[in-house]
């Protein structure tokens, strides 16, 4: 983590794990990490497709990494080499903007991180949980670097 006055200021990578819908609504994810002051290449973006069918169909697309459920073996060992690779690494926050399933809950939990933060998710199993009722991509981030920024 970076020096700072408060928890935002000193982020410097990050973790954005996001449920996907559209390929417009990353676009948006990644123009609002820009937006909010923190480094793009620095900060990931997961998104979380319903099988691995779309995961494979989507995988071409460099703006984020894709992962399923369906992508954990019997054991719950992620078998997904790009999401393997994301999930291995360290990060200052990790920033769940809804609720991931229950089983992808459990590798991301294993992630090396100094924060985890929640925005919208119905479970309290990060260390700051935020809610708020606008979904958009800059809304949410905006909504979480606000809180951050108040907290030193």
């Amino acid at each position: 983590m970076k020096s700072g006055n408060n928890i935002w200021e000193r982020i410097d990578t990050a973790l954005v794990i996001v449920n996907y819908t559209a390929l417009d609504e990353l676009k948006k994810y990644r123009e609002a990490i820009r937006d909010s002051g923190l480094n793009v290449n620095n900060c990931e973006l997961l998104a979380i497709v319903e099988d691995k069918k779309e995961r494979e169909i989507l995988s071409h697309q460099s703006i984020a990494t894709f992962i399923s459920d369906k992508d954990l073996n019997f054991l719950g060992q992620l078998k997904n080499a790009s999401a393997l690779k994301i999930v291995g690494r360290k990060y200052d926050v990790l920033f769940f903007l809804g609720d991931p399933p229950k089983r992808l809950h459990k590798v991301f939990a294993k992630t090396t991180r100094k924060l985890s933060v929640g925005v919208n998710c119905t479970k309290n199993e990060q260390n700051v949980n935020l809610e708020t009722e606008d979904n958009s991509p800059s809304h949410l981030i905006n909504f979480a670097r606000q809180t951050l920024q108040k907290i030193i």
